[in-house]
């Protein structure tokens, strides 16, 4: 039985003109899909009639497409919130995550697509990662 429902969003059709480095780029939804499913299973595991939700959307902003994962997990507490981008930072239990993910998804947004990537969240309510990206990548972001 599924715990959880994946809704797909898509309010503007240009997303596929993003130029974004597919492997890396492929790599930040997946980490961040994987932190929103582990943080629903938390929520779900003693309320087995409960299904969280992931919700994927886009929307082109000027020259900026913005996409957003909202989830329905337990939220980020508010004191860790400025750590969650960095290093080996991790709530999970040892065995579970590496702190390397969100590390990673901030480096592959913001040095190699010159990009942001920020979070909103609720602690009970669930959390959205907003990541932001240019319709137009410089060359050099690129070889970055």
């Amino acid at each position: 039985m599924p715990v959880l429902h994946l809704l797909l969003r898509y309010t503007q059709a240009l997303i596929a003109q993003v130029p974004v480095m597919p492997g890396a780029f492929n790599q930040v939804i997946l980490n961040i899909l994987v932190n929103a499913a582990h943080a629903i299973g938390e929520v779900v595991a003693d309320a087995p009639l409960v299904k969280g939700k992931i919700t994927l959307s886009t929307r082109k902003i000027g020259d900026i497409v913005e996409i957003r994962i909202q989830d329905t997990g337990g939220g980020i507490p508010e004191n860790i919130r400025d750590r969650i981008f960095d290093p080996f930072f991790t709530t999970k239990i040892v065995g579970i995550g590496t702190g390397q993910g969100l590390a990673i998804a901030h480096d592959v947004i913001v040095k190699k697509h010159r990009g942001s990537i920020s979070v909103e969240s609720q602690d009970g309510i669930g959390t959205t990662f907003i990541v932001r990206l240019p319709l137009k990548l410089e060359e050099t972001a690129v070889a970055a």
